[in-house]
């Protein structure tokens, strides 16, 4: 359980820094950028890309349900 505990910490820390090296990168985040509005802009950019993933999920499922079904032959 410690493990999983760690290994899903490591993936928070790596969302967060690349939230915010991607709002420096784009200008969103500066010298003037408070603390406050930092944490805004990653919560903001962690619920986009929950959401994007959950779109990109849901269209594989459709496009596989969609392909047609083939029978395995052993032979």
């Amino acid at each position: 359980m410690g493990t999983f505990l760690k290994y899903v910490f490591y993936l928070i820390l790596l969302v967060v820094i690349f939230l915010v090296g991607k709002g420096i990168y784009d200008g969103n985040i500066d010298k003037t950028t408070t603390v406050g509005e930092v944490v805004s802009q990653v919560g903001d950019g962690t619920k986009q890309i929950v959401k994007d993933t959950g779109n990109a999920v849901e269209e594989a499922v459709d496009d596989y349900q969609a392909a047609p079904k083939r029978d395995i032959v052993v032979e």
